[in-house]
């Protein structure tokens, strides 16, 4: 019997700098990665009360599917403290993608014709 995949999108939010060392760790477990530079819009008042201080972040969106997603979010939170100070981190379910083609890619049931 096939086992129904679901898939997830997890998005990290962290310091700038700090991403490639998350994007490393986690792309021996996940679907696809990227690691993008990012720049906040919070105004500074607010950046002061939360003690977050500079809005300069790297941003960290990985492809996984439900078992991925408990390894992965178990060594964010203690290789990368995400969650205790060290950034934050969300998933969002992914609802559809292209194809059963596209699905199989990322599952790494086929490879790209």
């Amino acid at each position: 019997m096939e086992r129904k995949v679901k898939l997830y999108l997890l998005l990290v939010i962290v310091e700038a700098g700090k991403g490639d060392a998350i994007s490393a760790r986690l792309s021996q477990s996940s679907f696809g990665f990227v690691s993008l530079f990012a720049h906040g819009t919070a105004k500074q008042q607010w950046l002061n009360l939360l003690g977050i201080g500079n809005i300069e972040k790297d941003l960290v969106a990985v492809m996984l599917d439900d078992i991925l997603l408990a390894d992965a979010r178990a060594a964010l939170e203690e290789e990368f403290k995400i969650g205790k100070g060290g950034g934050i981190a969300f998933t969002l379910k992914v609802q559809s993608i292209a194809d059963k083609r596209v699905l199989r890619f990322f599952t790494g049931e086929t490879e790209v014709e």
